[in-house]
């Protein structure tokens, strides 16, 4: 009879670095359990969306909503305010029926029907705990709905953010204490663990991201490009609201303007060509905006040598095209790890703290700069450095990764076996 693991806490196939960590984290319980013993429920932010992708996978039998959600909502504040007021009401709802019938939430609700048919139960990985935003009690409480059946419970390849808000540590620290395991993806988590739980009950491990599956596929653009004889770079952007400094629209301009002097830059000097890889495509944050401003602010004898992607295609592909270029300059995190995870040499440009752990998890770390910090010419004399030791680089790459990958597997089949 197969296992039947129900994954909750899914984000959106619109992102695909979350979408990474899902697909990475199915891939690694197929290694664990084997493809034909096990069959996989997702509850997700945009169900409808996401089963036409990922219940192309056979073991993947279907997709359903997280029992919290605030989409579809409109980007207005009242859109917002209204979606907060049903979640409040709803959360009341769940918590009330939890405890006085829960067998009919199941019979009525698909999420509450997958988590009781379960055998096992599976947080998706990613950094959406802790912090001060009261967003993540969404998270939270949909983990101690997970709590309520009685099956192992594990969170996979977690951040916490260091929790500056009162409410949000409560509810969190009180949920966290029910899980079976919990499985840090760096070190600030872990060691915030230490403080929380019994130390049998947690370890750490890299990004379950780096657990993707590698196609080879090539792409005509990026051909194209490359008989002009000069290095293509891969390049991820994304807009960033600078939290803790005064001047965020300063620095979103500096952080603009010097990727456009990189860029012809290194047209004028070495013949090169650059690519944006469409990374977060949601309607509200699409990063290809970003990457559309860059590219109007270039000289027009430069433009065509900056291509702008917007393909809506996997994460196992996008992994794929980054394979393809010389060399990665990235800004979204789970990019960096897709372009280091293809052995691709990488400069990453640091917007929050897990950027540099990743970094630091692949021994790159001297190929950092934080985004508040960029200037065309430290990126320039990082490009510099990064092809100067460009050999080294994948060299080092070609070991370290397959290493990560063991650890991760074993250290998971050592608690879900």
């Amino acid at each position: 009879m197969k296992k039947k693991i129900t994954i909750t806490n899914a984000y959106t196939w619109y992102n695909k670095g979350d979408a990474g960590i899902l697909l990475g984290t199915v891939n690694t319980l197929k290694q664990i359990y084997g493809s034909k013993n096990i069959e996989i429920d997702i509850l997700s932010f945009t169900p409808s969306e996401d089963k036409k992708r990922y219940c192309k996978d056979p073991v993947i039998k279907n997709v359903y909503s997280n029992v919290l959600n605030p989409r579809p909502y409109k980007h207005t504040k009242i859109g917002k305010l209204i979606a907060i007021v049903k979640l409040i009401v709803r959360t009341i709802y769940l918590s009330l029926m939890m405890k006085i019938n829960l067998n009919k939430l199941v019979l009525k609700e698909e999420a509450f029907k997958s988590l009781s048919d379960s055998d096992l139960i599976v947080v998706c990985g990613g950094g959406f705990l802790g912090g001060k935003k009261l967003d993540s009690l969404m998270h939270v409480f949909q983990m101690h709905v997970n709590t309520k059946f009685n099956k192992p419970v594990y969170l996979m390849g977690t951040s916490i953010e260091p929790m500056t808000n009162r409410i949000v540590k409560f509810f969190t620290d009180g949920v966290l204490k029910k899980l079976d395991f919990i499985f840090a993806r760096e070190t600030i988590t872990f060691d915030y663990l230490k403080t929380l739980i019994p130390s049998n009950k947690f370890t750490l491990i890299p990004d379950m991201a780096f657990m993707l599956e590698d196609i080879n596929e090539e792409f005509e653009a990026i051909s194209d490009l490359k008989k002009n004889e000069g290095p293509v770079y891969g390049l991820t952007v994304r807009e960033w609201n600078f939290p803790n400094f005064s001047n965020p629209t300063e620095l979103m301009s500096n952080y603009i303007f010097a990727i456009r002097d990189v860029i012809e830059e290194q047209v004028k000097k070495n013949n090169a060509s650059f690519v944006f890889v469409p990374q977060v495509i949601v309607k509200h944050g699409d990063d290809a905006e970003v990457a559309l401003k860059i590219k109007s602010l270039l000289r027009k004898e430069y433009q065509d040598r900056f291509l702008v992607l917007r393909d809506d295609i996997s994460p196992v592909q996008v992994k794929a095209m980054i394979a393809n270029f010389d060399y990665f300059i990235g800004t979204r995190m789970h990019s960096n790890i897709f372009a280091t995870s293809m052995k691709v040499p990488t400069i990453a440009i640091a917007y929050e703290k897990k950027t540099n752990g990743i970094m630091h998890t692949v021994n790159l770390d001297d190929y950092v700069i934080e985004m508040n910090e960029v200037t065309s010419e430290k990126l320039n004399n990082l490009i510099e450095k990064q092809s100067k030791n460009n050999e080294l680089i994948r060299k080092q790459l070609n070991k370290v990764i397959p290493e990560i990958r063991n650890e991760v597997l074993e250290k998971m089949k050592a608690v879900l076996k």
